[in-house]
């Protein structure tokens, strides 16, 4: 039990650490290169990379920051959401990006263990985690993200498919288990939304979703097929049409507001990742919810 509880901290603190990472990508990626879509982000004048500069500085006072206000989650409350040099505010949601990474870490140790697929399946999380950011405040889903990790699903589906076997892949479920598979997912799901796409221009005469939700799709596709994909698209679509009508129904938006879907996504996908089968099979029958039952009941 000592050792489970010390692996679960650890996992926890390394995911902390790999979130404020993420929030630094969140930031640069797309900094001085798009417009963001609401106040509150900080343009710089020239575009920033993810190494340079190679340590983090405040947007406002341009200081680089010491070694102690870069710990994660720790250094938040010790500055009391603050900058120690100028006093500007430091938004909350670095904090958040942190904790959510750490708790995201844990899950996939608790879910695969610590295994290669726990760890392919966190990384993908991460990533769904900086284009979730990135498109509420840019409403834009990077290519620099969407075209290589589609690449690497196709990889994977190759690697399980013709250098490994079923009892010991390359990486285990819920990744792809051959080149198929992955090609399969990669045209199911973006037609899926390419679809509504189309139907909603010619209804609306304007866009209803950007191709970089497709493209998020075609992501997902190839690493995790069409059950993936598709299940996906449904959770996704629920949650956004939910948040949707609430965001309406609290004058937050009008109905001809842009919503960003990527978030959506990215939950949807996250979901599927931690436990979507189960919760595919509970959605569409009861044999799940049966064993739940008899499980705990026992």
């Amino acid at each position: 039990m000592q050792t489970v509880i010390l692996l679960t901290i650890a996992c926890f603190i390394f995911g902390a650490i790999i979130g404020s990472f993420l929030g630094v990508c969140a930031y640069r990626i797309p900094n001085a290169r798009y417009e963001p879509i609401h106040e509150g982000v900080r343009e710089l004048e020239e575009p920033i990379s993810i190494i340079s500069p190679a340590r983090s500085f405040c947007p406002c006072c341009k200081k680089q920051l010491l070694w102690w206000q870069n710990i994660p989650l720790v250094s938040w409350i010790l500055l009391g959401g603050k900058c120690g040099f100028c006093s500007e505010k430091i938004p909350f949601r670095y904090f958040f990006i942190e904790l959510l990474t750490g708790l995201m870490a844990v899950l996939c140790l608790f879910r695969f263990g610590a295994t290669p697929t726990g760890l392919a399946a966190f990384v993908f999380i991460a990533l769904l985690i900086i284009i979730t950011y990135i498109d509420l405040d840019y409403m834009i889903i990077p290519d620099v993200i969407t075209y290589p990790t589609t690449i690497v699903g196709i990889a994977i589906g190759i690697a399980n498919g013709y250098f490994t076997t079923p009892v010991s892949p390359f990486l285990g479920y819920p990744f792809v288990t051959s080149l198929l598979d992955s090609f399969l997912g990669l045209l199911a799901g973006p037609g899926v939304l390419m679809t509504v796409w189309w139907i909603y221009f010619k209804l609306r005469k304007r866009e209803g979703l950007g191709l970089g939700d497709v493209k998020l799709l075609a992501m997902v596709g190839t690493c995790f097929g069409i059950f993936g994909a598709w299940f996906t698209t449904f959770i996704g679509s629920v949650i956004g049409s939910v948040c949707g009508i609430a965001f309406v129904l609290f004058r937050r938006n009008s109905m001809n507001s842009y919503i960003p879907f990527g978030p959506y996504l990215a939950i949807g996908a996250t979901i599927f990742i931690l436990d979507g089968y189960e919760l595919g099979e509970y959605l569409l029958g009861t044999t799940t919810l049966t064993r739940w039952w008899i499980f705990n009941a026992l």
